[in-house]
């Protein structure tokens, strides 16, 4: 007995497949509202060692991103027709994810400026000392910021934390870490350039 296929938009309807691959919007969206469970709940689980994304936020940005990737032009006429379209955008919307994971993954910027890190060789004596006085102002700069700032700041730059760790820790969204970390990078750039390091 022949085993029911499992519905597959793409794979089970020819027209809308030609449609979808001249990039026709109406053929994007339908594409898009049909598998948009799918790989919000692949965000959301994680897959693979790969963790899922805690906020809302975090898991509409994957999703985001895994379509603008899968319904690019190269994407769209890299697909097949025979394998369901489902399981390409899913292997699509790994590699996407992956990515973005691996992002929670950072060197500490701050350590950048580090001397005791530094051999002789790798630094002249006139980098050593701009370093050093990058490093004191912004020290300087740390005192400017009120707590929730300081908090961002720390954790990013001192820390290495990513915008999604750092969010589970003060128990905020991404998104309000990442418009907290944008203001503090427009003060820093602006104080940096009043104390003339950049």
């Amino acid at each position: 007995m022949r085993s029911e296929m499992k519905p597959d938009l793409l794979t089970n309807d020819p027209d809308l497949l030609g449609r979808f691959r001249e990039g026709e919007r109406d053929a994007m969206v339908a594409v898009w509202n049909f598998y948009y469970p799918a790989v919000v709940s692949l965000a959301r689980r994680g897959f693979e060692g790969t963790p899922g994304f805690r906020h809302q936020a975090d898991v509409e940005d994957a999703v985001s991103a895994t379509f603008l990737a899968a319904l690019q032009e190269r994407a769209r006429l890299s697909y097949d027709g025979i394998t369901p379209y489902g399981a390409y955008l899913l292997g699509v919307g790994k590699n996407v994810m992956r990515r973005l994971a691996r992002k929670a993954y950072r060197e500490p910027v701050w350590e950048i400026d580090d001397d005791s890190k530094l051999c002789a060789s790798e630094a002249t004596p006139e980098q050593h000392v701009l370093r050093r006085e990058k490093r004191e102002v912004l020290e300087r700069f740390e005192t400017c910021l009120e707590p929730p700032q300081l908090d961002v700041f720390s954790g990013y730059y001192k820390r290495g934390l990513s915008e999604e760790k750092l969010a589970a820790e003060l128990g905020k969204t991404r998104h309000s870490v990442r418009k907290t970390l944008h203001k503090v990078q427009r003060m820093m750039r602006r104080y940096l350039a009043k104390n003339d390091i950049l």
